[in-house]
């Protein structure tokens, strides 16, 4: 209690009080620290004489029989035994409850029992003073569900579904005040969609709203923390063709499948992946090949490393399945958001058939117990190439076949290096080993192009860690290395081979493995795609829904048509150039030619006035030698 701005702490006199004269007090109620009803108080009004706790009149307070005290009730509600005083409370409390309280977040998906409803539950923390649906006998006006699209600012109220008085369906406000409350203070109420939310990525809370008095807005309302979730129910698909755009490709290169939207990569992977070399007994599942999912692609290659027959599969066509292989798998492939695809990603393409003999390989060697160091292993690059001429027994004119690159050392004992095998030379045709050894004599005169030189490289570690890795030190791995080589030069150290990618000839990647000129822009744009998206790692990606996803290929559609036309309004307009430059052609050599014919005409009459010029010079000279030799005769005669 406050009176007259000070503490009022039970009686307060007042002096010099005139008779029949009005006075003005300020007496302030103030709440307590928790509560907000209080039972009434007694304000008493006496004279100071009747005042027992009076130190001016303590000695003749209690010779008065009669009181003249004069005693109020102060109270805002109620009446009679009912009536307190009650302070304005704070706008209702409401808590988030069930799934959303214990996730954060919520996914409707196409693998969701309901589809069409979101059930959101909430909690009452003053159900023990009353349910949602009495407080609105008071401040309480309402207890709604609003949402809006990730980015928008303006919160939409989300809407259930009823029925009217004729049983029809029809919908409301999601308003928990009426909702069934239990006793325990939950309620919970069906979100409708179908029909009013699209799909999307969207924020969520619920808000309480009661009757303004003119104070602070968070005292006339009250919100939860928002919530984040994603409503997708569009299936992922295969988008565009398989990367690269052609049929034939290099045992070894990187297959993409696109898709329309990011995908659910983390390991262990869940779709199942399979590839079926025809004509062979190669079949392939997702743990014997490497995979690589990311983003909105899955990506895979053979690896020809693992002990495939090079020589036996070139040239072959194969099969690719990708998603849920088998009538008993549960695996599948699935967007960012759960949703599996409808069909499995079915396609065929053919290794191509290069030339093994003008073919390189390239790939990772690594050479275990050699003491090395980053400042050093660069000096290494000698012994290293020796140690793998005198694995593969070549001649010492094969060196320049050997070509080592990026080595580094690890762990101060191993150095890795990148090689490359280059196709035997041309002149001399291929190498052979040398036949001072079991293995070489099983070689024979085959010839030896560079997969068949890592396929040696790769047996032999094979058979080196076999045995030799169960050893517990480098000593006894040389020494094991050193009983288990029985040729002449016996190899003391281990080793190992990886990653191995074949290098076409120019001539091979030109005619197998190009892709096709009218091609080259579209495989482009998707390589750009695939780089540019970004791994899906939890359910908030951006959604392609089917409306953008049919624009997108309108879009392609159109582009590819626009290609099309482009090209042959390009051909039409150069067969139009050449036909012009054709008639152009004609027209300049029958010009040519009349200008030939007129020139050749001209200079014939110039001949031909010249002949008789020379004919009419030649008759007058003629005449002139008669007439002289006539009147020679004559005056001879005479």
């Amino acid at each position: 209690l406050i009176l007259d701005g000070a503490p009022f702490g039970g009686s307060r006199e007042f002096t010099n009080v005139l008779k029949n004269t009005s006075y003005k007090k300020s007496l302030i109620v103030q709440r307590g620290p928790r509560m907000f009803r209080y039972p009434p108080l007694d304000l008493v009004m006496e004279s100071a004489c009747e005042d027992a706790s009076s130190q001016i009149n303590d000695l003749t307070a209690s010779v008065f029989n009669e009181t003249k005290s004069v005693s109020q009730k102060l109270y805002n509600r109620g009446v009679g035994d009912s009536a307190v005083i009650e302070f304005v409370q704070p706008c209702p409390k409401v808590e988030w409850a069930g799934e959303l309280k214990r996730d954060r977040n919520f996914v409707v998906n196409s693998n969701s029992d309901n589809k069409d409803n979101l059930l959101v539950t909430v909690f009452n923390p003053n159900h023990g003073e009353a349910k949602f649906q009495a407080m609105i006998q008071d401040r309480l006006k309402t207890v709604l569900l609003s949402y809006r699209e990730v980015g928008d600012l303006h919160w939409s109220i989300a809407r259930t579904e009823v029925e009217d008085d004729d049983g029809n369906p029809t919908s409301m406000e999601l308003d928990f005040t009426d909702a069934q409350e239990d006793d325990y203070g939950y309620a919970s109420m069906k979100w409708k969609l179908a029909n009013f939310v699209p799909e999307g990525i969207y924020e969520i809370k619920v808000e309480t709203e009661c009757t303004q008095l003119g104070g602070p807005a968070d005292f006339d309302m009250f919100s939860t923390p928002i919530l984040s979730g994603v409503i997708d129910l569009t299936l992922p698909e295969q988008y565009s063709q398989v990367l690269p755009l052609r049929d034939t490709v290099l045992l070894g290169e990187e297959l993409v499948v696109v898709f329309t939207e990011p995908l659910r990569c983390e390991k262990p992977f869940t779709f199942d992946l399979q590839v079926i070399i025809d004509g062979t007994n190669y079949r392939f599942d997702r743990e014997e090949l490497q995979v690589v999912c990311e983003g909105r692609k899955v990506g895979f290659q053979i690896d020809p490393t693992v002990g495939i027959d090079v020589e036996q599969v070139i040239g072959k066509t194969f099969t690719v399945e990708i998603g849920k292989v088998g009538v008993d798998s549960l695996s599948n492939i699935f967007d960012a958001n759960g949703n599996a695809i409808e069909n499995n990603v079915k396609f065929s393409k053919t290794l191509a058939n290069i030339n093994l003999d003008e073919a390189s390989s390239l790939f990772k060697f690594t050479l275990e117990d050699i003491e090395c160091s980053d400042d050093i292993v660069g000096a290494l690059a000698d012994e290293v190439k020796d140690k793998i001429m005198k694995l593969l027994e070549l001649d010492t004119s094969d060196t320049s076949r050997i070509v080592l690159s990026s080595m580094i050392c690890e762990n101060g004992d191993t150095v890795i290096t990148t090689t490359t095998l280059l196709p035997p030379s041309t002149d001399g045709g291929g190498r052979s080993l040398r036949t001072t050894s079991s293995s070489s004599a099983a070689v024979g005169t085959e010839r030896l192009h560079s997969i068949n030189l890592f396929t040696k490289l790769r047996d032999l570690s094979q058979e080196q860690h076999q045995g030799g890795s169960r050893l517990s030190n480098p000593k006894e791995r040389k020494m094991f290395a050193d009983k288990d080589n029985k040729s002449d030069s016996k190899v003391g150290f281990l080793f190992n081979v990886k990653d191995l990618k074949i290098i076409a000839s120019a001539s091979d990647t030109k005619t197998m493995l190009t892709t096709a000129s009218n091609l080259l822009d579209q495989e482009e744009e998707l390589y750009k795609l695939v780089s540019s998206s970004k791994s899906g790692r939890h359910s908030m990606e951006v959604i392609m829904k089917k409306t953008d996803r049919r624009a997108i290929v309108d879009e392609i559609e159109m582009h590819e048509d626009a290609m099309i036309e482009e090209f042959h309004t390009h051909l039409q307009l150069e067969m139009k150039m050449q036909d012009e430059a054709g008639h152009q052609r004609e027209e300049a050599g029958r010009q040519h030619d009349e200008e030939m014919m007129r020139e050749m005409k001209m200079h014939e009459e110039e001949m031909l006035r010249e002949m008789k010029l020379l004919h009419v010079e030649l008759l007058v000279v003629t005449l002139a030698c008669i007439g002289i030799s006539i009147g020679a005769l004559l005056y001879l005669k005479k």
